[in-house]
C-alpha cells in the first residue's frame, strides 16, 4: 500500500493522508453540544415540575372549596330540620344549631374543616327568615383572607 494514498475514495482508512488544507469531518457530539442539550432538558423538567405543583395547588383549593360548601349545606339542613319544632323563623334556636355545627365541623379531634376554615370566622346569622352561613377560609397557598357566604331563605 502506498503511504501517501489520498482519501477521496476511502475517507476513513487509517493510512489515508488528506491533501493539504482538507480536514476530516468530525462525527458525534462535542461536550458543549451535550451540555446545551442537558440544560434544555433540565429546563423542561423544571417546567413540568412547576406545572405539577400548580395542578396540585388547584386540586387542594378545589377540595377545600368543596368541603366548605358541604359544611354550609349541612348548616342549612340543620336550620331546616329545626323548623319542625318552631312556629316561625325567630323560634329557631340558632345558637344551639351553630354550636352543634361547630362541634361537628371544627372539633379539635379531627373535625373535617380544622385545616380548611377558621372556626372563629364561621357563623350562622339570621335576619327574619333569611339566613346566612359564613365560613372563613384558611388559605395556606396565599395570604389573602377569603370567606364563603352562603345565604338561604326558609319559607315560613
Amino acid at each position: 500500500m502506498a503511504a501517501n494514498k489520498t482519501c477521496s475514495t476511502t475517507p476513513v482508512a487509517k493510512d489515508c493522508l488528506l491533501p493539504a488544507g482538507k480536514h476530516r469531518q468530525q462525527g458525534g457530539f462535542s461536550l458543549v453540544e451535550a451540555l446545551v442539550a442537558l440544560v434544555v432538558l433540565s429546563l423542561g423538567l423544571i417546567s413540568i415540575a412547576a406545572m405539577q405543583l400548580k395542578a396540585l395547588q388547584a386540586v387542594q383549593r378545589g377540595y377545600q372549596q368543596t368541603l366548605v360548601s358541604v359544611a354550609a349545606l349541612d348548616a342549612q339542613e340543620r336550620v331546616w330540620a329545626a323548623t319542625r319544632h318552631a312556629e316561625g323563623c325567630q323560634d329557631i334556636p340558632l345558637a344551639e344549631i351553630e354550636r352543634a355545627w361547630h362541634t361537628a365541623w371544627f372539633a379539635a379531634s379531627g373535625g373535617p374543616l380544622i385545616r380548611h376554615a377558621r372556626a372563629a370566622d364561621s357563623t350562622i346569622t339570621r335576619q327574619d327568615c333569611l339566613f346566612e352561613v359564613t365560613l372563613g377560609l384558611d388559605s395556606a397557598l396565599d395570604a389573602s383572607a377569603q370567606s364563603l357566604v352562603y345565604p338561604f331563605q326558609l319559607p315560613l
